[in-house]
């Protein structure tokens, strides 16, 4: 997906992880690409027949991504480079008006992402008294806690984060239907403080931990049990 993402929309695209998923263990069948969803980049081999000349910062609507042309295409010669182009012509641009308009589409194209991603969902209940916050390699931990409590009753769920910027829709619609949220990271509160300014009309606990080690089920349900009262 982060393949997919980064060339579909011509963007950079940073994959988190963590140290857990090269020490922990699971058994998992060996995919294969068939099974994977096709990457298309927006590729361009000739000119659109309206076309004059080739506008190599030209963008589409619907992703705002600027097309792909190969360096040497016959009729599609080009600019590359690290410095700034011009925001249609592609030629070296210090204008300053130019460098905002920049700033500003790629901003809103890296936004539009979330209309390509999964809109979010819960493990559990769409609504009740605590909702879990995760993201990352807490997973599997988030889930084994969320399961036992449930289990026995609790009105507790599980919302995990695959996508962080842009975040995924839906989940201020998910957010509302919980009277508590608790936000757990393998850190001091990263992902807390960015729901906490993304979203500022939610209350959104903690529960950190830095030790070099992940969350144990036991600890996680103890903290769940002790929000609730």
């Amino acid at each position: 997906m982060a393949s997919k993402l980064a060339m579909e929309h011509m963007t950079p695209v940073v994959l988190l992880t963590d140290g857990f998923i090269a020490n922990g263990s699971q058994p998992w069948k060996i995919p294969s690409m068939k099974d994977y969803p096709a990457i298309k980049p927006p590729v361009i081999t000739a000119l659109d027949k309206d076309e004059a000349a080739f506008m190599p910062y030209k963008r589409d609507k619907e992703r705002l991504a600027r097309r792909w042309a190969f360096p040497g295409t016959p009729g599609l010669e080009h600019r590359i480079g690290g410095l700034e182009k011009d925001f249609l012509k592609g030629s070296v641009s210090h204008n300053p008006q130019n460098h905002q308009r920049m700033v500003e589409v790629r901003a809103e194209k890296v936004a539009k992402v979330a209309d390509f991603i999964p809109r979010q969902e819960v493990i559990g209940e769409a609504e009740g008294d605590l909702l879990v916050v995760g993201w990352g390699g807490t997973r599997g931990h988030l889930v084994s806690a969320v399961e036992e409590m449930q289990q026995v009753g609790k009105k507790v769920s599980l919302c995990h984060i695959n996508y962080i910027n842009p975040l995924p829709h839906g989940l201020d619609d998910i957010f509302k239907k919980f009277k508590n949220i608790v936000v757990c990271e393998l850190n001091e509160g990263q992902m807390a403080g960015y729901l906490r300014m993304s979203f500022q009309e939610h209350r959104f606990e903690q529960f950190n931990k830095v030790q070099g080690l992940p969350f144990t089920k036991e600890e996680l349900v103890d903290r769940f049990n002790e929000l609730l009262k």
